[in-house]
């Protein structure tokens, strides 16, 4: 588990795109609980993090494919293929990712 930010630094209902051990990572706040998922659409390599979050999902502000930010899974087309999601734990008030698995 890689340390990131601050829990106080994501307010609910907001995301973030980190870099995390060298990938990138969209972190996101939803209900008070925090889901981190990779941060490029499945579908043309955009950058999730001009996104729109709307509950658990993110929208791709190129194509406007969505995912669950849960999950990774695709909702909606053009993108037919889920996003990596990965673990995340808080420790000391950090929000930590793990990478290494998904």
């Amino acid at each position: 588990m890689t340390p990131t930010i601050s829990i106080a630094d994501l307010g609910e209902g907001q995301a973030a795109l980190l870099k995390v051990a060298g990938v990138d990572v969209l972190l996101c706040h939803v209900e008070g609980g925090f889901y981190a998922v990779h941060g490029q659409c499945s579908h043309a390599r955009q950058s999730l993090a001009a996104g729109r979050l709307r509950g658990f999902e993110i929208t791709c502000p190129l194509h406007g494919a969505r995912f669950d930010v849960r999950t990774g899974a695709c909702l909606a087309a053009p993108a037919q293929i889920p996003i990596q999601r990965f673990p995340v734990q808080i420790e000391n008030g950090k929000v930590c990712v793990d990478v290494t698995r998904s």
